[in-house]
């Protein structure tokens, strides 16, 4: 024990000379743990808050729930005999006075509502129940807890009464938070709270934007509170497929499933920014080593074995990881701590700032383990020094290693238990295996990669002819001659550029899945059933300006789905929601030419705009597997009594941010000569919001314009603040990147030191030697960029649809700005690295070599 505390000790006094060489070498470590560990203390806050308090931000142990119609009287039996149940409606309707109109997100509640938690609101004090809030007045008028803001938008108070779906309502109180507000998703237009009694009287349901129906939820309160049993129990004895059935665990909104997708790319991310910083550790640990090959080789010299070479040098990596992990755990809990309540407030689950002791313990194990398994190689190289080097090379540069030597001996079982530790870990931190096990294969696979296309490259580059300007010969020489790392470097720097394309790729299409067509704008204001000449109208004002930036008209009417592939729709067996929707009536349909800005296609093709053929339809990606249909398949539908069947020719997504959108779009020519109103969506110039709309207001009274451009607003923002996030921790990866890339031109610098010199003593200027050295690195920049440019594309588009299932896409323009930055850093700063050789005098520097 004595013995390996002294050399430890020794190890640790040798470096304190060469600190500041390893700065690049902490950062790289310190900014993957920290991302680690930050993810992982944020996600474990977030599953413990739903895991503890699963019931309560339910409202119920489970949720069984349809979009067209109530339960029967069997079914509501079943579930009575589950538990305790609740009825709940969420829909949207037009809120209105006689100045100004507001769009509503309305819930209206049984009288037993909530099982669990609380309604927020000030006037429910006391006894005063929500039920009797809620209740009729003597005038036969039911009351509602409104929204603050809405009460604001409308100029309302406590007491004043308002239309709500042409049915008069009365504010009975300001509406806080609903207990089951995190698993409602995300809801278009202001909060409103009202009875099921006031919902049954409300005379107009029909939303005023098309595709939001209304929806029949069913909570329950399980006698026996197993939730898995009471969810299975529910199935079997309420086998209509148009149910959907969940719980908290398994639902959280929409808002959950962006979360999700940024907290998968944080994770990749913080994979990718420890492998680098791997990748840092190794080659700064096997520069470090071939520069102090001299010392190791007097240490040998006088009696040291190859145990006390290896213990000198671990104990170096070991202070290191320690220092750069430590640094790496305070910044990612403290993130973690200051951002919880923000990333609580986006996704609806109240987490207050806590430190979570397994996050931080796993992030700091993948952190010491990733650099124990990038210094395990140089560590081995360090040990085959012998004293004979002094009398030869100076060490000028560690020798290679011997493959088959390690892998047929114990000494590679320290290696894979650490490969198989950083599996365990990972596995830890993402509950994920496969995810984990393709990001090992394909790391390992990138690094062969690296090696095969580098000596290729060198082989073709030793056959060209002896030609050229002596810059080009010499630098050319320096890549391909025997003994020159040149592969080292160019692995290692394509490495942190395959990762950089990766990070900027995943990066875009989060944006992409975040903010959906970003070049869109919102609309401010949306109207239906407008007629033709008030359409005109609204182009003339739009082309006059009055504040109106854009304004867009979409036909509409209404039909019922009566038949796919030849099955009668009361036939079908539907899944999800979207698909119950579509067969509950009469739903909103539409025909255009063009694809709107807020849509992409995800299967199939969009008709061109002169489009005249047979009819076509294109349905939202959901459908696909909500009604079993594909591409190809015919579906007819009931308009004004007439079948009309169509054949589906593409599926695709859209973001509710485009403000008009349709669960079915039909191809021109289908729908033409059937009578149709006008969807109008106006999007005001910003600042100009109230004067558009008391203008439309003013110049078409008959027309009721809804606002929905503050509603519209907050999911943007919402998702922009994730977008953000992305780019953020985007743009900390790629410079964690170039930080590795800088690094890893420290791998041999004493050679070229010792060959700067050596030339320059036969006569190259010093000019001559920098502009060598800086084409020599353009080259293996440019050689190292080549591959990792399909590498980090093809990866790129791996991770995309299979661990993100996001759209790929690529911002070219994007990456090769990166790229170009990258490879003009490696050629000056390869060229710095022998600075110093040709700005001293020779014999300085060969007495030191």
């Amino acid at each position: 024990m004595r013995s390996l505390w002294a050399a430890t000790r020794i190890g640790l006094l040798d470096m304190r000379g060469d600190l500041r060489r390893f700065l690049l070498l902490v950062v790289c470590l310190a900014v993957g743990t920290a991302l680690i560990a930050g993810v992982n203390s944020v996600g474990t806050s977030i599953t413990r808050a739903v895991e503890v308090g699963a019931a309560e931000i339910m409202g119920g142990d489970i949720e069984l729930s349809r979009a067209d119609r109530l339960a029967t009287p069997d079914e509501l039996a079943a579930m009575q005999v589950l538990g305790e149940v609740v009825l709940t409606v969420d829909t949207n309707l037009r809120a209105e006075t006689f100045e100004d109109e507001a769009f509503a997100d309305v819930s209206a509640v049984g009288r037993n509502y909530p099982l669990l938690g609380s309604v927020r609101s000030p006037q429910l004090q006391g006894d005063r129940s929500l039920a009797d809030l809620l209740a009729l007045d003597a005038e036969e008028r039911p009351g509602a807890l409104v929204d603050g803001i809405m009460l604001d938008q409308l100029g309302l108070s406590i007491g004043d009464s308002f239309g709500l779906g042409g049915t008069e309502f009365v504010v009975r109180g300001t509406l806080g938070q609903l207990p089951d507000g995190p698993v409602r998703g995300f809801r278009l237009g202001m909060p409103v709270l009202i009875s099921i009694d006031g919902f049954g009287v409300v005379s107009d349901r029909t939303s005023p934007l098309p595709g939001l129906g209304t929806w029949y939820r069913y909570k329950i309160l399980l006698a026996d509170r197993d939730v898995d049993a009471g969810l299975q129990a529910a199935v079997d004895t309420i086998p209509d497929s148009g149910w959907t059935f969940r719980t908290a665990r398994d639902s959280l909104g929409q808002m959950v499933r962006y979360y999700d997708l940024f907290m998968r790319f944080l994770v990749i991310v913080g994979l990718g920014s420890l492998l680098i910083g791997g990748v840092s550790v190794w080659t700064g640990m096997r520069a470090y080593i071939a520069e102090r090959s001299s010392v190791i080789a007097v240490l040998r010299s006088i009696g040291a074995g190859r145990s006390r070479v290896f213990i000198h040098f671990l104990a170096q990596v070991a202070a290191l990881a320690l220092v750069g992990v430590g640094i790496g755990l305070v910044a990612g809990a403290s993130v973690a701590w200051f951002i919880l309540p923000s990333i609580g407030a986006a996704v609806g689950i109240p987490l207050a700032p806590a430190i979570h002791l397994q996050p931080l313990l796993v992030a700091a194990g993948t952190g010491l383990v990733t650099a124990f398994a990038f210094a395990y190689l140089p560590l081995q190289q360090a040990q085959t020094i012998r004293p004979v080097l002094l009398f030869r090379s100076k060490g000028l540069d560690a020798p290679p290693v011997d493959w088959p030597a390690l892998l047929l001996s114990w000494q590679v079982l320290p290696l894979l238990a650490a490969i198989l530790a950083f599996f365990f870990l990972a596995w830890l931190m993402t509950d994920d295996p496969a995810l984990v096990l393709a990001f090992g294969m394909a790391s390992a696979l990138g690094a062969i990669l690296f090696q095969v296309f580098i000596r290729l490259a060198q082989a073709g580059l030793r056959r060209l002819p002896e030609a050229g300007p002596r810059i080009w010969r010499h630098a050319i020489h320096n890549i391909a001659g025997a003994g020159q790392n040149a592969a080292t470097v160019a692995v290692s720097a394509g490495m942190a550029l395959s990762m950089l394309i990766i990070v900027l790729v995943m990066q875009a299409n989060l944006q992409q899945e975040f903010l959906g067509a970003s070049a869109f704008d919102a609309p401010t204001l949306v109207g239906s059933d407008l007629f033709p000449d008030e359409v005109v109208q609204l182009d003339e004002l739009t082309a006059r300006g009055n504040g109106i930036s854009r304004f867009v008209s979409t036909p509409m009417l209404r039909g019922t789905l009566a038949d796919v592939k030849g099955t009668p729709a009361a036939d079908l067996v539907t899944r999800g929601p979207e698909a119950t929707f579509l067969l509950a009536g009469e739903v909103p349909l539409t025909f255009r030419a063009q694809l709107p800005a807020s849509s992409r296609v995800t299967a199939g093709e969009w008709w061109p705009e002169d489009y005249a053929g047979p009819g076509l339809v294109s349905l939202h990606q959901s459908l696909r597997n909500g009604l079993g249909v594909d591409l190809g398949d015919t579906l007819t539908f009931s308009i004004f009594g007439e079948p009309v069947t169509v054949t589906v020719a593409s599926f695709r997504d859209y973001s509710w941010q485009g403000g008009i959108d349709f669960l079915a779009t039909f191809s021109p020519g289908v729908l033409d000569n059937y009578p149709t109103t006008l969807f109008a969506a106006v999007t005001a110039l910003p600042g100009d919001e109230e004067a558009v709309g008391r203008l439309l207001a003013s110049e078409l009274p008959d027309i009721r314009f809804i606002s929905v451009g503050d509603t519209l607003k907050q999911v943007t923002d919402a998702l922009g603040q994730l977008s953000f996030a992305a780019s953020l921790v985007g743009s900390l990866a790629v410079g964690n990147g170039l930080l590795v890339l800088i690094g890893s031109l420290a791998t041999g610098r004493r050679q070229r030191e010792a060959d700067a010199v050596i030339t320059k003593v036969l006569g190259a200027t010093r000019s001559e030697l920098i502009a060598t050295a800086a084409l020599q690195y353009l080259i293996l920049a440019l050689l190292a960029a080549i591959p990792a440019l399909a590498i980090g594309l093809g990866l790129g588009r791996v991770v995309s649809g299979l661990m993100l299932a996001v759209e790929f896409t690529v911002q070219l323009d994007i990456v090769f700005v990166v790229l170009a930055i990258a490879i003009a850093i490696t050629a000056t700063l390869g060229a710095m690295t022998i600075w110093r050789a040709v700005s001293t005098r020779p014999a300085l520097l060969l007495r030191d070599l």
